[in-house]
């Protein structure tokens, strides 16, 4: 593990709206930036668009950022997939797709924190999206309470800020917005597949999914305890 740089963090990286301007954040904060972009191999598709949107930042913040499109599938696939009934019937709904996705994310990132010497994550997550399991106070709670254990922080710099805020900067930064569908935006960001159907009548409808703080609990608790296990095998347990 190196040293840590105080003037460099990580960005859990999508390129849509909100991770969008989270990068912009930072880039007046931080001199150096690494944006991460995940796929779990499951539907995840268009991961290329990510690439294009750092483009654009960098001409804005030379120098700032650097970007890398990481595969979580092998954890995804041992945390969801490989038991996904058993998933199913133990937490009962459908966030369990999603929040392991995410989990399989972070724990990825906390690896690459302890190779490279970095004290500092953040992400796009937003209170106008709250109604996402994995962007909903307990998640975010839970998520952080774990980077910590390995000495890290994790922090959302644009959490607070409303989804129409955030738009107007973008547009007056002339950041792409694509096609709006009601706040959201196509074109510009990965797709999943799983995702769209779990959320579409939240889309469609403004219907959200309930989840469970019980359940969405007990699933960090279970899943979390064998991320460090899978830290530990990785080489990356020891501080």
């Amino acid at each position: 593990m190196t040293s840590s740089d105080p003037k460099r963090t990580v960005l859990l990286f999508s390129g849509g709206v909100d991770s969008t301007l989270a990068a912009v954040r930072l880039a007046a904060d931080f001199a150096r930036v690494d944006l991460l972009t995940y796929g779990n191999g499951y539907g995840h598709y268009h991961l290329a668009r990510t690439r294009r949107r750092v483009a654009e930042l960098s001409r804005m913040f030379p120098g700032r950022f650097s970007h890398a499109i990481v595969s979580v599938r092998e954890l995804f696939e041992e945390l969801v997939v490989d038991r996904l009934a058993d998933n199913y019937a133990r937490y009962g709904s459908g966030f369990v797709w999603c929040l392991g996705c995410k989990l399989a994310m972070h724990l990825h990132t906390v690896r690459y924190c302890r190779e490279t010497g970095v004290r500092r994550v953040a992400d796009g997550s937003s209170s106008a999206t709250g109604e996402m399991v994995e962007q909903m106070p307990l998640s975010l709670e839970r998520v952080g309470a774990f980077y910590r254990e390995f000495g890290i922080e994790y922090f959302q710099p644009v959490y607070e800020q409303s989804r129409a805020e955030s738009i107007r900067e973008l547009r007056r930064l002339g950041l792409r917005l694509g096609v709006r569908l009601g706040d959201r935006f196509l074109g510009i960001q990965p797709k999943c597949r799983p995702g769209e159907l779990y959320y579409l009548p939240l889309l469609l409808c403004g219907t959200p999914p309930v989840h469970e703080q019980e359940a969405v609990a007990r699933f960090f608790d279970e899943k979390l305890a064998r991320g460090r296990e899978w830290l530990t095998q990785s080489g990356e347990g020891q501080t």
